[in-house]
């Protein structure tokens, strides 16, 4: 949404409650228009109850009052996380759905909650966090069991393309039933909701309380699915609780995203074999699972409230190993932290973790540090191990750190992400021998915008796609950087790069490439930076900011256009790459100088980006030509998260 300077200087000025008071509205405009009938239609039983006023926490010059005009061409709107709108019914009444309009309805979907009151001061929920459909801008209907109310009210959280809540209309409606929408002018009814499904044989536990919750978790033994009803919940901590490989140890929602965590602190503590499932978490405290192994969150819905610096999961503590963390959505974080944090003992770091299939999306603004999105390690163990992997996410306006990823162990796997629009890299800040490979970087010429940096020794970064990235220096789409400690030194340092190995990679119109040494003192050492195509119109494509000390340049193609030159004399071809857009990445033509010409011999060189077989000799860059079908491409939201395969 666009604002107009006035707009925003009004978004400012009313972050006080506006309220906006209205004649009593039982049929006052609510008849005879399209928008009327079909909040009429929605309700068969019970027409829309009387609305005396409409209140909201703050608005930008669209009113609270465009909501009940009958008018779909206007609007209340408000940004930020839970703002308002609160309908008062005039009096004590039952109701038992709500219709909503959603502003750019058909485009986007809307994260909100709704209460009701019967004083104005104590809610109660009567639908848990969830999601408009997106596929309409028509009223949607939201039903709830009859609820004793005067007043209700929607909280927002944002949509999927921004932080703001916008509705063109509601309507609060009398306890009935829903017919089936009539086209065209009847609302698109809410989306039957998605019943969990246990898995099978064991015992379902099914809960309805925070207490009920509690004693659950207390009692956990192998086989146990505890199953948490529609509603809000307060958690505390899973202590020595240990299922098996076969008969784990579930913790679920009935339906999806309709258990929401409001409260409390989960710690996941001496267990082993636990999954959590399906959960919206709001609370305020960190997720912890320590010293624990084969704990598992997946298709949950993290938004937690922050007032201050916090960690959203984080996996700690000795003993810790394989866990996993996927199909779950991160977004909206404002505050300094991590989105996950993966630490483990004083001396080492947790193993064989992997985070898979996540959507993390809105977090900055950027901070000068500690607010990445994931932190493998810390510097005081980063000599340690961590075999951790990291694949198949994606990343989107992940803002909040000029490092989006922070390694800072040996021996992980960062592999098949997609990064949109993300400011700062994926940084190999401290350890040895991780590999960076098959991952996709579009900045989409967004100010800020980076791809790999790198520190230490025996990296190798191959099969990844550089394409629309803006950044420099720390954020140049790759940077082999200079360090500011050789071999030994303080473990916060940026250790020297010995042996990086930067092959088989793809670079179209970035700002800046292959940058070598641009930050500190001490030059790449024995690196290799061959079989790469560049193609560019900035500054040099290859560009040695430092001179590095018994580089390997081989075999790389370099295409400058506008003001752009090579920049080295030795190792690349001036050549057209011959590259064709597909999609949203570029490969190369039949035809192409890149075919079948590749130097070396690199052992892990067995696909490409597209996941299809090299073979024979290699193409060079980032494409093998081939007629097989591509295995792999630019995740969006259909790949990732609560909803995907």
């Amino acid at each position: 949404m666009t604002l107009s300077t006035s707009g925003a200087t009004a978004v400012a000025a009313l972050a006080a409650t506006v309220i906006a008071a209205l004649p009593a509205m039982a049929g006052v405009g609510h008849r005879g228009s399209a928008v009327g009938e079909a909040k009429q239609a929605a309700a068969i039983a019970a027409a829309p109850l009387p609305v005396c006023a409409v209140s909201a926490s703050a608005h930008d010059g669209n009113v609270p009052a465009n909501t009940r005009d009958d008018d779909l061409a206007t609007r209340w709107s408000a940004a930020g996380d839970a703002v308002w709108i609160r309908y008062d019914l005039c009096s004590t009444a039952t109701a038992g759905a709500v219709a909503i309009a959603w502003y750019k309805g058909d485009q986007r979907q809307t994260t909100f909650t709704v209460q009701t009151s019967t004083n104005g001061s104590t809610w109660t929920t009567a639908v848990p966090v969830r999601a408009s459909s997106g596929s309409t801008l028509q009223p949607e209907t939201y039903e709830f069991a009859g609820i004793s109310a005067r007043y209700l009210r929607i909280l927002g959280y944002g949509n999927t393309q921004n932080s703001w809540t916008s509705i063109t209309e509601v309507d609060v409606l009398g306890l009935g039933t829903s017919p089936t929408p009539a086209p065209s002018t009847s609302p698109t009814a809410s989306p039957t909701p998605t019943p969990s499904v246990p898995p099978p044989g064991g015992t379902v536990v099914n809960v309805s309380s925070s207490a009920q919750l509690t004693t659950a978790m207390a009692n956990a033994a192998p086989g146990h699915t505890i199953v948490l009803a529609d509603g809000n919940y307060s958690i505390g901590k899973l202590n020595a609780r240990n299922g098996t490989a076969s008969n784990p140890i579930t913790i679920m929602a009935a339906h999806q995203g309709r258990a929401v965590i409001a409260g409390g602190q989960l710690e996941v503590l001496d267990s082993s074999y636990v999954t959590f499932s399906g959960l919206t978490w709001r609370n305020s405290n960190t997720l912890k699972i320590t010293s624990s192994n084969h704990v598992r969150l997946t298709r949950n819905h993290f938004r937690l409230t922050e007032s201050s610096s916090l960690k959203w999961v984080i996996i700690q503590g000795a003993n810790s190993h394989h866990n996993r963390i996927d199909h779950n959505l991160f977004e909206e974080k404002h505050q300094l932290g991590n989105f996950i944090t993966i630490d483990g003992s004083a001396t080492a770091q947790s193993q064989y973790d992997l985070i898979d299939h996540n959507h993390f999306r809105n977090i900055g603004p950027r901070a000068t540090n500690e607010m990445e999105a994931i932190r493998v390690g810390w510097s005081a163990i980063s000599r340690s191990s961590g075999y951790t992997t990291i694949e198949s996410n994606l990343f989107e306006n992940c803002d909040g750190d000029p490092e989006i990823i922070s390694v800072k162990s040996n021996d992980n796997t960062v592999r098949y992400n997609t990064f949109r629009t993300s400011q700062g890299t994926l940084s190999l800040r401290h350890g040895n021998r991780s590999q960076v490979y098959g991952n996709f970087f579009l900045g989409g010429g967004k100010p800020g915008t980076g791809g790999v940096r790198v520190y230490g020794q025996d990296h190798t970064i191959y099969n990844n796609h550089f394409e629309g990235l803006t950044g420099t220096g720390y954020d140049a789409a790759l940077q082999l950087d200079g360090g500011d400690v050789d071999t030994s030194g303080a473990l916060s340092a940026h250790w020297r790069v010995y042996r990086a190995t930067a092959v088989h990679n793809t670079f179209v119109n970035n700002v800046s490439n292959i940058e070598i040494g641009a930050n500190y003192t001490l030059a790449p050492v024995d690196s290799t930076v061959a079989n790469n195509i560049v193609v560019g119109n900035h500054g040099r494509l290859f560009n040695e900011v430092k001179i590095p000390t018994n580089m390997t340049y081989a075999g790389n193609i370099g295409w400058p256009t506008g003001s752009a030159s090579i920049g080295i004399t030795v190792g690349v071809r001036t050549v057209n790459p011959l590259l064709t857009k597909q999609g949203e990445v570029y490969r190369i033509a039949s035809g192409s100088p890149a075919v079948n010409t590749a130097t070396g011999n690199y052992p892990f060189l067995a696909q490409d980006m597209d996941g299809q077989a090299r073979s024979g000799i290699a193409d060079v860059g980032a494409d093998e030509l081939s007629n097989t079908p591509v295995r792999r491409s630019p995740l969006d939201v259909t790949d990732v998260g609560i909803n995907a395969p």
